[in-house]
Formats: C-alpha cells, structure tokens, sequence
C-alpha cells in the first residue's frame, strides 16, 4: 500500500497494487490523474501520480496554458464544429469532443497552440501535409476528417473512437499473449499502410494506441508530431525533438529528421516491451522479456529485441517484415494445438481423443465467446455460428480491460459495491483463454471485498470519532453509509439512540441556556452554552445564543461605562448631563439594581437643588416685598419637603407670614387706588363745568352775530 498525492488540489489517498496504474480519478477533487510506475531502491517500483497528458479530462492546468489555446468552451462554436466537452490536454494540444454541425457527428477536435499561427514553417506545411494525412483511409487508422485555422488557432478535426487505449488497458495488468499479438499485428498493419504513403509517425506510443468497442485497432496522430516538431525550429536551424522518452528510437532523439520507418517499429518494439513487461525498456540493448517476466515466451524474445537494436540496419526494415515475424510467431504457437501433447501426432480439429496414443485432447478445446460452440483453440472461425473467434475474443478482451479500469477508478472513490460488479462481469466470460483474466477477477473481487469490510469499519471508528468531537449530524451521516452485512446491527442501533440522546441533550442545555440568558444570568448560561457546545458543536440555537451572550455581554460593558459617567456627573453636580447619560441604561436594563439606585439618587439630587433654589428665591422675593411671589416658591419648596421635616413647619409659618403681608400691602394698594380714583373724578366734573360755559358763550357770539348781521340788513 502506498500514499498518493493528487498533482491538482494535493490530496492524498491510499493506492495498492490491485488497484493498477494508469488514469484515475481523485477522490477528493475529482480531477484525473495518471498513475505510473516509479523505481525506488527500497522498494523495487511504487506508484507515482501525475497529471494525465492525453486522453485526460483534467483540463489546463494554468491560466497561461489557457491562453495559448484560447478561450474555449462548451457550446462554443469552433471552425464549423459545436464544443461538447474536454477529452484531452497534452503538452502540444488540446482535444475537445465536439459535434460537425454539416453533418451532425462526434468528431474529435484537436485544437494547437496559438503560438503555430506564428511560425512561418508550420503556416507553409500545415496545407500541403495535413491534405496528405487526410488522405490516409485505413480501418486501424484514426481517420483525420478536416482541418482548418480559425484566426489565430490551428485545429485537426478527427474521427472520435468510443473505447479505450493500450496504455488504460496496461495498466489494468499483464493482458492475454493472444490480444496482444493481434493488437500489434493491427498496429503493423496500419504503419505499413502509412509508411508506404510516406508518413512516419514518429510517436507509437501505448496512449496513441486505440481500441473501440469492438476491440478494432485505431492508431491516432499519424504524422503530427512531425509536423509540430518543424514548426518549433530554433534559429540556430536545430529541430526540436518531438516523441515520447522511452519509446522513441536513439537516432529520433538526436534530430527529428532522421526518423523513419524503423524509428516507427523501434517504438512499436518499445511498447510490446511495455506490454510483457511492465516496464519501458531503460537501455539498449534491454534485458529479454522472458528473463524480466518468465511467463514470457521465449520465442518472443527475439521478434521485440530485434526491433529494439539500436543500429536502425539491425532492425526489421519494414513494416512488412515485422508483420511476417509476428504472424510467424502466431502460427507456430497455434501449430503446437494441432497435435497430440503426448504423440506429437496430428489429429483432426474437431477430435477430443488422440486417435493414435489415446491422450485426452479436451484442453485444446475452448467455447466460443458467442454461442459458446467448442472449438480447438487454435480454430478461428467456429464451426457452429462462423463467427470470427479472435475478433470475438479480442471485443471481450477489450471489454475486459474497460471493467478493470471503471472498477479501479469505483475502488478510489470507494464504490466497493460497484466495483465488484464490474470485476462479475469478467467472471461471466466464458472460455479457457479467458481463465487467468477470470482468475484475476476473482483475486480482485477478494481484495476488494476485504477492503470494503476494512473501509467501512474505519468509517465506524471515525463515526465514534466525531460523536466525541461533538460532530453528531456528521456522525449520524457517516453511520448511514455504512452497509448493514459490515458491522452488528445491535451495536450500530446502539449508537445511532446515543448520538441521538446526546442530541437532545444538548438541545435542552440551549433551551436553558436562552431562558437563562432573559434572566440576565450569565454565568450560568455561558456555562451551559459550553457544555452544549461539547456534546453537539452544530447544535440547532447555540451560535444564535452564544451571539445573544456575547451582546448582552458587550451591553453590560457599555452600561457599566455609562454608570460610571453617571457617577462621574453626579459627584460633579452636572445632574443634567447624569440624567442623559443614564437614559441608554434606562431603556436596556430598567430593572438592574444599580440602575434603580442611581435613578433615585438623581432624583433626590433633583429634589434638594430644587427645594434649595426654590427657598432662595422665595426669601429674595420676600426680601423684595414681593411677599406673594415669595409665598408661592415656598410653597413649592413645601411640597418637595416630607411631612415631619422641621423645615417643613418653618416654611409654613413664613408663608403664613408672607401672606399677611402681602395682604396688608394689598389693603394700601386698594385705598391708594380709591384716593387716586376720586381726584380723577373731581377732576372731571371742573372740565365739564368749563366745556358748559365755553357752549353758552359760544351761543351768545353767534346769536350776536345773526343779530348784527339782521339789522344791518334792515
């Protein structure tokens, strides 16, 4: 068992040899990584994640490779073709599933760096080489449909192949000598094709090997990484190497040009290495297949070594001559099931006894995937149904390694359930040459199982785990999960009926905690506050309390700074600024007792100043002789003065006194008044007298006048 490190959000999560390498999808950020082997000196190989760079679906991984592709998304239109989503991000492109919208298809669309768009080498031969890819038409060949430039981005639009790669299937494991044969004798074929076309791929490669449903050999990026390599010329004239370390062949590091068709059967030599070994071949020349695993044939060893001879003349020359070999090899290893294990003698196909020593042939013998017919192992068309059998067997083949790898990738997520329903399906296969693949299952769906029991019982100790951290809902979430055939179903009901009483616990601690907290008691609550806070950290009115405790809290300080000023005002005499100080006080927290008392001591401040100001002006107006003034603010000095007071009765006798006097001054007043009434009316009568007399003489003058004026008239 090993620890993984996710490559994107640095996640870790435990990785085991039954759960193989290639792409696997983090647990925890759910991004795709690809899991290699890595030798280490301690332990011989381990695991080792790294961001997948074809095929993947982890997308860019920086905002500067975004940039070189382009904004780019789903739903947008690219060059005629609809984007649907990421299937790929490699170092030298990006593949994006997309749909011609001529012809309403799937395609894969291979979008370049924008950088191309730049680069005068790649502009003059993109036109002339690309029209020669597209012209390659061979079933075991991705087909390039169009390619095109959409302003400054370059993009091969290709066939879109639903299945896997060589590389998903390796990492499942060893595959079956049989569908590796006929996957390389594919591959063959399809070099041949595009050699004799003049192409040269330049990166075989495990990823760039394909496999549809229905187990077809499509080999993808013919020709691109050569094109891509003279595009990316430095100005010293040097070509840039373009392939991938491991597989390409020691002349195709040194200068990409001097690649050719033996480059091509070097890589393919290096991934039939890969395939029977587990590992890619570190140098030249490597070890035998056979001496690194012995269930390798030996007879093998001499068809991959010679394609790995580092002197390109020591190589098969052709794709051709390769071809030869390997159906050479085939046919002597099928020759040795037509005959008698024990004689050596041949029999016919269909015979299940030695028609000459008697020995049992019936492990020659194998069911046909299809209707399940027997047929000698070494048939290829059954003699019931006339089916094809290897294409058969290579279909189930590939339907096998897609089942390892979903299972692998429902094992890392912990989809126990799921994933040995995936490995079932293997054990459904019928057939002896599919024995060790079922037998692989079966070791699988064991370990798997295991795991399961194990996972789900750290599940248990981690539900335990965050009921003692007061994480009940999480606990009770993480119990449900759990399968019931996992643990006692007593002990888990158990469990469940604690965490649930502990809930309710602490429900009732906040209930309290809250009446506790009307009441102003803020110890206490703050006690019960923490207790139910141990026992159930989420629990419903907790935060909402504890934000209730903590403003009351922050209320108390602010009044208790008020009251303070208050103090403060009081012993200065400023009842005024005590009186507005205390209001905030008055209207939070009536009844607190220090509140009341200052309330009544302002008050009886209040009181005294204004009996003492009320006294004062009473006795300056008396002093003033404005006896009823002064009788009327001693009154209301009076009424500030309890009964029994001295002062009280003091008071009364100097109103009474204020009274009278102001009475007896009122007296005066009256009978001045009078004196000052009768002058004014003596007064009247003498100018009345005067106005009488001036009206008699009055008419006199004028009845003298009319007199004169009469007789002067006569």
């Amino acid at each position: 068992m090993a620890t993984i490190k996710c490559p994107h959000c640095l996640g870790e999560f435990e990785w085991t040899a039954e759960m193989g390498l290639g792409r696997v999808e983090c647990p925890k950020c759910s991004r795709t990584m690809e899991l290699v082997r890595r030798k280490t000196k301690k332990s011989g190989t381990e695991a080792q994640a790294r961001t997948t760079t074809a095929w993947g679906t982890e997308g860019f991984r920086s905002e500067t490779e975004r940039a070189e592709y382009g904004e780019i998304k789903k739903g947008d239109v690219f060059g005629g073709f609809r984007i649907e989503e990421m299937i790929g991000a490699g170092a030298m492109a990006v593949v994006y599933k997309a749909t011609q919208l001529s012809l309403d298809r799937i395609v894969a669309l291979k979008i370049l760096p924008k950088e191309f768009a730049n680069r005068e080498s790649f502009v003059r031969q993109f036109d002339s080489e690309t029209d020669l890819l597209a012209s390659l038409n061979h079933p075991n060949i991705v087909t390039i449909i169009d390619r095109g430039r959409q302003g400054d981005t370059y993009f091969f639009a290709m066939e879109y192949v639903e299945g896997t790669t060589l590389g998903d299937m390796l990492a499942g494991g060893e595959l079956e000598e049989e569908f590796l044969l006929q996957v390389m004798e594919q591959c063959t074929e399809a070099l041949g094709y595009a050699h004799s076309k003049g192409i040269i791929h330049r990166d075989i490669k495990p990823a760039n090997i394909m496999l549809n449903d229905q187990g077809l050999v499509k080999v993808a990026d013919f020709g691109v990484a050569g094109l891509l390599a003279e595009a990316r010329a430095d100005t010293s004239g040097k070509k840039r190497v373009m392939g991938t370390r491991g597989y390409m062949a020691p002349e195709q590091e040194t200068h990409v040009n001097k690649a050719d068709e033996r480059s091509d059967i070097f890589s393919l030599g290096a991934v039939m290495y890969r395939a029977l070994t587990d590992v890619v071949p570190d140098q030249l020349p490597p070890q035998p297949p056979s001496a690194v695993d012995p269930h390798v044939d030996p007879r093998l060893d001499r068809v991959v070594l010679k394609c790995l001879e580092a002197t390109a003349a020591r190589r098969y020359q052709n794709a051709r001559e390769l071809l030869e070999a390997l159906r050479a090899y085939h046919k002597e290893i099928t020759r040795a099931h037509e005959v008698c294990p024990q004689c050596k003698k041949e029999n016919p196909v269909t015979q299940r006894t030695c028609l000459h020593c008697g020995a049992d042939l019936s492990s020659l013998f194998d069911a046909c995937p299809k209707c399940g017919a027997e047929n000698r192992i070494d048939v290829d068309i059954c003699t019931s149904c006339g089916t094809s059998i290897s294409r058969l067997r290579q279909q189930v083949s590939v339907r096998i390694g897609k089942a390892e790898e979903r299972a692998r990738e429902l094992l890392v997520r912990h989809r126990y359930d799921e994933a040995v329903a995936e490995l079932e399906q293997v054990l459904q296969v019928k057939g002896k040459v599919f024995e060790r693949a079922r037998g692989k299952a079966q070791r699988l769906i064991a370990t798997y199982r295991e795991r399961r029991t194990a996972y789900f019982k750290d599940r248990v100790q981690e539900a335990r785990r965050l009921a003692e951290d007061g994480k009940l809902e999480e606990s009770l979430e993480t119990l449900q999960t759990i399968p019931v055939d996992v643990v006692d179903a007593r002990s888990m009901s158990v469990m469940v009926l604690e965490i649930k009483s502990r809930k309710a616990e602490a429900e009732q601690k906040v209930a309290r905690a809250t009446q506790l907290l009307q009441q102003r008691d803020f110890v206490d609550a703050e006690k019960l506050l923490d207790e139910a806070g141990k026992v159930w950290v989420a629990c419903p009115g907790l935060e909402e309390s504890r934000r209730q405790l903590k403003g009351a809290r922050e209320t108390e300080g602010m009044i208790e700074y008020e009251l303070v000023q208050v103090k403060k005002h009081l012993e200065d005499g400023q009842l005024a600024e005590a009186r507005r100080a205390i209001q905030f006080a008055m209207t939070t927290m009536p009844d607190n007792p220090q509140v009341k008392e200052l309330l009544l001591e302002i008050d009886r401040k209040e009181r005294a100043a204004l009996l003492k100001n009320a006294i004062a002006a009473g006795n300056k107006a008396f002093d003033g002789g404005r006896f009823a003034e002064a009788a009327r603010q001693w009154t209301a000095a009076c009424r500030l003065l309890p009964e029994g007071d001295e002062r009280h009765n003091k008071l009364l006798e100097n109103i009474e006194a204020a009274k009278r006097k102001a009475l007896a001054g009122e007296v005066v007043r009256l009978e001045e008044a009078q004196v000052v009434r009768l002058g004014e009316v003596t007064k009247g009568a003498g100018r009345k007298l005067v106005l009488v007399l001036f009206a008699v003489v009055a008419a006199i003058a004028v009845l003298g006048v009319f007199v004169l004026s009469l007789a002067l008239s006569i």
